[in-house]
Formats: C-alpha cells, structure tokens, sequence
C-alpha cells in the first residue's frame, strides 16, 4: 500500500435497450476468454531506445496502463525499448531488461515496478513509498482528476509544460458529478460563464469574450455553440474535456481570445470491456447508456467500441422536455508495427421544446417574481435538430520517434424535418409589466451547417548545438458551408395575455406558410504553421511558433457581403524556467485574429481584429503528474473593432455601397480583461481527489462609442467565481464507499438599459454525491445539486425575456455494471 508526504500539498495550494441486452449477454463471455488465457491481448509496438523513465512514458501513454515505482529506482538507467508483437505485461517486461526492476502487478491496468528481490525475501508494499505513478493521455480507469497529458496544443504534451492555463476535467470526474453535456462539463470549469440567448441556445464567456470554437480530438467543428441547430455533446462519449483560457489562435485560425474547448472522445480499448448504466432522476428524467469495447481480432490488431445513450426527461418549467439519443461507433486498426487507423461515426438526434426568451423583468429592471416552474412557451413548440459526424486519423510513428498525424472529419448540425416552432415574447402595455403579446416563428426545417475539418501534424525531437530539441508543424484546412431556410413570423398570436396565467398546454398553434428561400454561406480558412521548442539550457525552455492563415467569407444573396484575408500571421511566443523538479514558471504570449466584414472610407476592408494575451504564472506537478495546481496573471487586449469615424470625409453619407446611410468605419476600438487564475486538480492524498479554482477577471472598453469607453465589457460576468468538486473512497472496511461535495460560488452580476436595473447578489450552490460498490461489476451513485436548493437566477437583463432561474434541488440515481 502506498503512501504519500503531504508536502507537495502545502506547496501547490430503443437501439438502445438492444445495446443494453447486448452488452450484457456478450461481455462477460469476452471477459471469460480472455481469463481463460491468462494473457492480455497481442499488439504491436514500437518504441525506440531511451532514458528509462521517458521510455516508460511512452509505454504509459500507448498501453492506457498506470504504472507505480520509485522515481530513484529509474534515475539513470536507461532502456533498449520494444519492437514487435506482444501484450502489455510481455512488452514491459522488455522494456525493464536489465534494469534491475521487476513487474508486479496491481490491476488489470496498473503495474508495481519494485528492484528485484531473492526468493526469500519478503516484499512489504505498506512500507513503500511511491512516487512514480504516472498517468497517460487517456484518463478513462485512471480513477483521477487529472491527466498526464494533454492533446489540445496539438501534440501530447503535459500540463506543466504548457504555458496557458488548462483545465481537465477527465472521465473520473464527469463520472462522480453525473455532467451529462458540454453545458453542465462548463458550468463546473473555473473561470467559464455560460449565458443563454434562449432555452437552446447557450453561449460559453472566458475572460469577458465568447468563446467560439469547440474542438473534438483537436479538429475545430464548431465555430459557435450558439448556433441554433447545435447539440450539447454527450458526455458518455467523452474521456475528458480539456478548457484553454485565452488567445488560440496558434490552435484554430480566427476567433477570440477566449479559449477553446477540446472534447477528447473515447477510443477502443485492447482488452474485452464493457459498461451499462441507468439513471433516474427529478421531473421524470430517465438515462441509459451502454458502451461496449474490445477486440475484434484475436491479436487485437482491430479493435471496436460502441456507445447508446437514451436521454429522457423533463424540465422543472411546466410544459418543457428533452429527448436524446446518441449512437457512437469507432474503430481501429494496426496497419503495422508503427501506423494506426482510426475511424468513426457519432450521430445524436434531439426532440426539445423551448422559446426564444426567459421570464420578463419589470419595468424598473427588477424580477416581476414568477415561480420557478413558469414556462411562457407552448408545449407544442419543438426545435427538433439531428447532428451527424464522420471522422478518422491515421497515425505513424517513426523509428527517430517523429510522429505523424493526418485527420479528416465532416460534421453536419441541421434542424430536422419536424420543422421548428418558437413562441416569443412582448410588452404590450407601458404601465402593466405582467401584460405580453405571443408571436409565433416558423421553419419548415432543412437549415444547416456543415463543417468539415483536413488536418496533418508532423513533430518530433531533433538534436542541435549539443541539445535536444522538438518542432511541430502541420497544415489545416477548415470549411463551413452553412444553409439557413427563411423563416416566417406571425405576430401577436395572442395579446395582452396576463402571464401570472400563462398556461403552456393551453396555447393555440396557427398555421401559416413559410417562404420558400434561403440564405448560403461558405467560410473557408486554410493555415500551416510551425512551433519550435528550444531548449536553451536545462532549465529553460523557449517556444516560438507561428500560423499563417488564409481566411475567405462568401453569401450567395450579394457579393458585396464578401470578403476575404490573406496570409495572416499570428505569432506565439513562450519561456518555461524549471525552478524545482516539481514547479516551473512561465511567461507566454499569443494572439488571435478576427475577420470584420467593415470598410473604411476609401472602399478598403478594414484589418482584422486582433486579440493578444500576456500570461505570466507558475504551475506544479506532484506526486509523478498526480496532482497538478497553477497561478497565472493575465492581461488581454483586443485591438481594431470597427467604430463610426465621423471625421471621414463626406461625413455620414461617405460609404456607398457598404454604408449608404451611415459612417464609414475605421479600426480603433480597444477592450482588454486582466485577472487571476488559481487552479488545482488530482490526488492531494491517497484516494482523495480534488479539481477546482478561484478566478478574478475585470474587463473595459478602453475605446470604444461614448456610451461604452470606461464600461465593463460584460457585467454578466461575475468577477469572482470559485468553482469546487472533491471526492474520497473511504479506507479500510468503508473502501466500498465513496463521498463527494463540491461548491460553484460567483460574485454579483447586473445588466443596466437606460434606467433599468437588473441584479443578482452573489450566491454559492453546493452539490453533493455518495457511491458504494456493491461488487467488483456494480455500484451505487446518488448525486443531489443545489443541495440546499438555492433560489437564484442564473443570467438576468432588464428586458421582457431576461431572467433565467438556476435549477431547483435535482437527485439523480445511477445503477452502474462493468464488465
């Protein structure tokens, strides 16, 4: 049994149910085989000769095995790698040829590596202290909070040595809080606001800009969440998400500097393996998934897994209600010792009510205080979409451990051909605030958008001037084509409607025809760039890199809506000092760019916006890469939005045809956001795992219109934001049981228009779950959130749609089995 200083501590401060049956009668029969034989599943490897504890790295990272030794037990050593075909453990053992160290397993996925002993000599693991326990790119099984590396800076690279703030939230995790979709993922990540433009459509907030770029695998395919016909991921498909904070543009092409998500989807696995689950929770909410893997050659060179998901549940409005369903296939294939061929399909089909807008405020900016249950929509409304991705990379790795990538996806968000129904929302009185107009919009369906994704990435070391040295390269090409059918509205379909009586099941549903037309639009950004890791001497570290883009906008109603930029080049920049083995501190700077669809008064397009981050922090990592905690301070600029130039000659009538009646433009405008970012995650003790952070951010339009310069960018952004989830497997005769809580506290918000005031004080919601196993295929997991069921709002604005109440209490209870 290990144990663990607490130093470090104080230093880092339907087709479903056919899934199901599956699963079950299927498994435990590959479970059974491969027991029979007492052997892990054969593959091919390829690891070159090195340093023991590199060499091991890389072992951990390609086999998903956690492995345990003392950090002085590698130290010096090294190790003629592997090549060939065998299972795990054979592979290691080749691996440790004269190393002196011997292989003892734990698990079926973790190894002790311990100096071998004589027969006779007992070994006494409660009396060993280890160290070397590192985890790999895979988080699924490791049972942590954090990970070992990370795939979002587009090689596999750890969190200490990337220099801008990273959250991980892993498979553990998503797991012990019951986080279902991309939304509930954010809402638990330190220093993200999310904010609703309407019942399905949510905005991600980073540093006071929107985030708008979701990456699976690291192939940017969504440029907006917002985006209508959008569907949260599911979570059951995901082995974890990884959040940058700050400029990407190094990572994406064009954006803010926010951020970027990165959803890292699980993979086959080598060994037979499977899981089934069902949850019931409040307001009838019902959830099953079935997720099967392994083999399917019986060297394990081909390898599959299959994952359904049946969501099914109710809102806490009257009247609203989701129903998901997920299907996710993946394989791969060794193609030889060194190439792997990965590919597959994920389709998620959404039936959900919903309206454009929330609760109304009164007229002085205030809540009119309608209850949580209140939904001013129909329960006829539907916004029905369908999201459909195909996928696949191919991978080698060569004998000088140069690594190349090739990747394709094509992902395809559309709105079914249900159609789509929206109510909205209206004042129809100046002295009654409780008084609404209903109108009503319409779409045939058929809108869509369609991204597809042609990525190559080529890294490995190189040795110069007597030092190691490592350089990225790689060349994207990102297309959206976008298809948005014109939609009818009809106005006031009820008026002055007392919403005190709103009754959604009680609302007529016109009929009315929608113009046939549409509007199409293709966006096409091509880049290559380049990174160079410099080692300059053994504690520094200097990174230099830069992207160059092609950036090309067309719509078919009009050509003077073109527009395009060339050659683009946004610079990276970093330094990474080691202080101790354990801590290092890092200053980085990088950029961003934004195409405006603006012009000057010569006719000229006007620069992009720029988007620059200087980030200055130390990070650690404890305990081998179990524990990892950061500092950073943070300073963003956004530079060269379009303003109104009055000056320009001719005035207000300058610009035809761009403004024919209105200002030319011209590229001054400036916001910038400044904070601190404190973040910790992993395991502080045996056992105990944590993963959260505090965040202070302050935002301002430095230049910008009269009404906006010395204002905050966004007020709907707290500035304070702490957000904590902890969990711990009690020991000895409790080890069944495992107990979490965890806490997401915010500082107040407000928006204003004119006069109006909306506000919502500072609040905390606390979440709590406890798990028992019941054996080693099921468990128990009850999750309750908002613990203390907190009445709170979580977005407000002085408008007739601008209130959103946070959930009430929810308790959800999972049966789990693995096999």
């Amino acid at each position: 049994m290990r144990t663990l200083s607490a130093t470090p501590l104080s230093s880092a401060i339907g087709a479903v149910l056919l899934g199901l049956s599956l699963s079950a009668s299927m498994l435990p029969l590959a479970v059974q085989a491969r027991e029979a034989t007492g052997l892990g599943q054969v593959r091919s490897w390829s690891i070159p000769a090195g340093e023991l504890a590199a060499v091991l790295d890389i072992y951990a990272r390609q086999s998903g095995v956690s492995l345990s030794y003392e950090a002085a037990a590698v130290a010096g050593k090294r190790s003629a790698g592997v090549s060939g075909s065998y299972d795990n453990r054979q592979a290691l053992d080749i691996l440790l040829s004269g190393s002196g160290l011997e292989v003892l397993p734990q698990t079926a996925n973790s190894f002790l590596l311990a100096p071998k002993r004589d027969s006779a000599e007992v070994l006494e693991l409660s009396a060993t202290d280890i160290t070397g326990q590192r985890l790999g790119e895979v988080t699924e099984g490791s049972g942590s909070y954090t990970t070992g590396l990370i795939s979002i800076g587009k090689t596999p690279q750890s969190l200490r040595r990337t220099p801008q703030s990273v959250t991980v939230l892993t498979e553990q995790r998503l797991q012990d809080q019951n986080l279902t979709n991309l939304t509930q993922v954010l809402e638990q990540t330190p220093g993200i606001a999310v904010n609703y433009t309407d019942s399905e459509r949510v905005n991600y907030y980073s540093r006071g800009y929107a985030i708008d770029a979701v990456q699976f695998d690291g192939a940017t395919v969504a440029q907006s969440t917002g985006n209508g016909n959008f569907i949260q991921p599911d979570s059951a498909l995901l082995d974890h998400v990884e959040v940058l904070r700050g400029a990407s543009g190094m990572l994406r092409g064009s954006g803010n500097p926010s951020g970027t998500v990165n959803l890292v989807r699980k993979r086959p696995t080598r060994e037979a393996h499977g899981s089934v689950s069902a949850t019931a929770g409040r307001w009838d909410a019902q959830r099953y998934v079935a997720d099967i893997s392994g083999p399917l050659a019986a060297d394990g060179a081909i390898r599959g897994r299959m994952i359904a998901v049946h969501d099914d549940r109710d809102l806490f409005q009257d009247g609203r209600s989701e129903r998901k369903s997920v299907l996710y296939s993946v394989l791969s294939a060794d193609l030889g010792d060194s190439t792997t061929l990965t590919g597959g399909l994920e389709y998620t089909d959404l039936d959900a009510t919903g309206a454009w807008g929330g609760l109304p405020a009164d007229f002085d900016g205030s809540p009119l205080g309608l209850s949580r249950d209140t939904f001013l929509g129909a329960d006829w409304a539907r916004w029905d979409r369908s999201n459909f991705q195909m996928f696949g990379d191919l991978e080698h790795l060569f004998d000088n451990d140069w690594r190349l990538k090739l990747s394709a996806s094509r992902t395809r968000f559309a709105y079914n051909d249900r159609g789509f129904y929206q109510t909205f929302i209206s004042r129809a009185s100046t002295t009654n605030p409780y008084l609404m107009n209903m109108s009503v919009t319409r779409s045939d369906g058929g809108s869509k958008t369609a991204h597809t994704n042609l990525g190559a990435v080529l890294d490995g070391p190189f040795s110069l001037l007597g030092r190691e040295h490592h350089l990225t390269v790689g060349a994207e090409r990102i297309k959206v084509d976008s298809t948005a059918l014109q939609t009818n509205f009809l106005n006031n379909v009820l008026t002055n409607v007392d919403v005190r009586n709103w009754d959604p099941s009680n609302i007529p549903l016109p009929f009315f025809t929608v113009p046939n037309s549409s509007t199409d639009t293709v966006t096409t950004q091509n880049a290559v760039y380049g990174s160079w890791n410099i080692s300059l001497a053994d504690p520094l570290t200097a990174i230099v890199g830069a992207r160059l883009n092609w950036f090309d906008f067309e719509q078919n109603t009009t050509a003077t809506g073109d527009y395009s930029v060339d050659r683009e080049v946004v610079p990276y920049a970093a330094l990474i000092y080691d202080l101790t083995e354990q801590i290092s501190a890092y200053a980085s700077y990088s950029e961003i760019f934004s195409p405006q669809a603006a012009y000057d008064s010569s006719g000229s397009l006007l620069d992009p916006l720029t988007g620059e981050v200087y980030e200055l922090g130390l990070k650690g990592e404890f305990y081998e890469g179990r524990l990892n905690s950061s500092i950073a301070v943070f300073r963003t600029n956004q530079v060269g939005k379009a303003l109104d130039d009055p000056d320009a000659t001719g005035g207000v009538q300058s610009c035809p045809p761009y403004y024919p009646t209105g200002y030319c433009k011209t590229a001054s405008g400036k916001t910038r956001s400044e904070g601190v970012e404190i973040e910790l995650s992993g395991e502080v003790l045996p056992d105990w795992q944590v993963g959260g952070g505090y965040t202070y951010t302050t935002t301002e339009y430095l230049k910008d219109t009269l009404s906006n310069t010395g204002n905050p960018l966004r007020t709907g952004d707290p500035e304070h934001m702490f957000k904590l989830f902890t969990s711990y497997r009690l020991p000895g005769a409790y080890s069944a049981w495992t107990v979490g809580g965890g806490v997401q506290a915010q500082s107040d918000i407000y928006e204003r228009s004119g006069a109006a005031e909306a506000r919502q004080g500072g609040y905390a919601v606390y979440n709590a779950m406890l798990g028992y196993r019941v054996d080693e295929h099921y468990s128990l997991q009850l999750n309750a959130s908002n613990l203390f069921d907190r009445h709170y709002y979580r977005q407000v604005r002085p408008t007739a749609t601008g209130y959103y109440w946070g959930e009430p209490r929810n308790i959800a209870l999972t049966l789990r089995g693995e096999f």
